[in-house]
């Protein structure tokens, strides 16, 4: 009589993803980072395309959605751009250590870290923002 077999265990899914202990997994950690760029900007093209045209505005970009979206991007494509590439520098410097941050969180901090040292330096720079 044989002895009675154990379920064979599976391993878990790694609930980590790629942010297991010793490894620093830029990729999601850049990722994350673009997102809350991305996904504020997304929203706010939405809303500018679902308002009417405004016939002051209309002289200076034109009343077509090419026209408004371009007015829209203008008037902030120099600080997000310059806040975007500092979130994702704020991020790799995050990662460069062994052990740290999650992708997730250091994401997310270094998104706020960047736009808020862009901020800083373009107000007392002069820019208005």
């Amino acid at each position: 009589m044989n002895a009675p077999r154990q379920p064979e265990r599976r391993p878990r899914l790694d609930p980590d993803g790629d942010d297991r202990p010793g490894e620093r997994a830029f990729t999601p950690t850049l990722l994350v980072t673009l997102a809350w760029y991305a996904v504020p900007m997304v929203v706010y093209l939405a809303w500018v395309l679902s308002q009417p045209p405004v016939d002051a505005r209309c002289a200076e970009g034109g009343c077509t959605v090419a026209g408004r979206l371009s007015t829209a991007i203008a008037g902030g494509w120099a600080w997000t751009l310059s806040a975007l590439t500092a979130s994702l520098l704020v991020a790799v410097l995050l990662r460069l250590p062994r052990a740290g941050w999650r992708a997730g969180v250091a994401g997310s901090a270094a998104a706020i870290l960047g736009a808020g040292l862009v901020t800083v330096v373009l107000r007392t720079a002069g820019w208005v923002i």
